[in-house]
C-alpha cells in the first residue's frame, strides 16, 4: 500500500485575509496593554488583601476551567491549524505495518474570538473596579462570564478529541493513545459527528425572519459543524466505539476511515 496524503489541504487554504490578521494583532495589543496596566496597578497599588485574593481566584477560575476541565487547551494547540483536516499514511518499520498521522482542523474562530476578547477585557476591568466597589466587580464579572461562556459554546464542543494523533495498524493490532485493540476484536471503523447539532433550515434574514443573533448563531454553528467529525473504532462485543481521531472535516474523516479499514484488512490478511 503506497504512502497516502488523502485530504491534504492546499498550501493556501490556511491563509487568513489581511483584515483578519490586522484585527487579531490589534486585539492582542489591546489585551496586552490592559494586562500590563492591571499588573502595574496590582504591583504598585495597595497591599493585596483577602478581597483581592478572592477576586483573583474568581477570575483565574473563569479562565482555567475552560482550558483544563473542558479541554480548551486542545483548541489553543490547534489554533494555527488549517481549516481543513488532513492525514498522512506511511510504512512503519518499527511495527511492520502502517502509521497514520492525523492533524485536525482548527476550531472556527468567529464569533468566539471577539467574545473572548471582550470577556478578558471585562475581567481585567473588574479587577480594577473591585478595588473601589464590590458591586462593580460583580457586575463586570457576570457580564464577562456570559461572554466567555457563550464563546465556549462555539469552540468547546468536540474539543476533547481535537488534537493531533498517531494511529498504528500492524499485525499487533490498532494502537493510538489509550487504545490498544487486536485485529481480531475490531468490529468496524466508522465516522461519527460529536459536535454541534445545527438546524438545517436556511437562514431567513428580514424584518419578519430570524433575528440577527439567531442568524449569526446558525451560521457560525455550521462552520464549526463542518470541523467536528470523528473517526471511531468499535471492538467486537462493545456497544460504544472509541474515538481514534476528532476535529475532522467530513471528507478527511471518510477518507481516513476507509484507509484505516483497508490497512486493518491487509494486516489481518483478509
Amino acid at each position: 500500500m503506497p504512502p497516502n496524503t488523502a485530504a491534504q489541504p492546499d498550501s493556501q487554504t490556511g491563509q487568513r485575509p489581511a483584515w483578519v490578521r490586522i484585527l487579531l494583532w490589534v486585539g492582542a495589543a489591546f489585551l496586552l496593554f490592559n494586562t500590563v496596566g492591571v499588573a502595574l496597578f496590582v504591583v504598585s497599588g495597595p497591599s493585596i488583601g483577602i478581597g483581592m485574593l478572592v477576586r483573583l481566584a474568581l477570575v483565574g477560575a473563569v479562565l482555567a476551567l475552560p482550558l483544563w476541565k473542558w479541554h480548551g487547551l486542545n483548541v489553543l494547540h490547534t489554533w494555527r491549524n488549517p481549516k481543513i483536516a488532513s492525514f498522512t499514511r506511511r510504512d512503519d518499520p518499527a511495527t511492520g505495518g502502517f502509521l497514520f498521522e492525523v492533524e485536525p482542523a482548527r476550531a472556527a474562530r468567529m464569533p468566539a474570538l471577539p467574545l473572548f476578547a471582550v470577556g478578558v477585557f471585562l475581567l481585567l476591568n473588574a479587577l480594577l473596579a473591585g478595588t473601589r466597589s464590590t458591586g462593580a466587580f460583580l457586575g463586570l464579572y457576570v457580564v464577562a462570564l456570559v461572554c466567555i461562556g457563550v464563546g465556549c459554546t462555539f469552540v468547546l464542543p468536540g474539543a476533547r478529541a481535537r488534537k493531533p494523533v498517531k494511529v498504528s495498524v500492524s499485525a499487533q493490532g490498532v494502537q493510538s493513545g489509550d487504545i490498544n485493540m487486536s485485529l481480531e476484536s475490531v468490529a468496524d471503523v466508522g465516522v461519527s459527528h460529536g459536535g454541534l447539532v445545527v438546524d438545517p433550515d436556511p437562514l431567513m434574514p428580514g424584518r419578519n425572519g430570524v433575528s440577527t443573533a439567531a442568524m449569526a448563531g446558525r451560521h457560525m454553528g455550521r462552520r464549526q459543524e463542518k470541523r467536528g467529525y470523528e473517526v471511531t473504532i468499535r471492538a467486537d462485543g462493545d456497544s460504544q466505539p472509541d474515538i481514534l481521531a476528532g476535529g475532522l472535516t467530513e471528507d478527511c474523516a471518510h477518507a481516513l476511515a476507509t484507509d484505516l479499514q483497508k490497512a486493518i484488512d491487509r494486516a489481518a490478511g483478509v
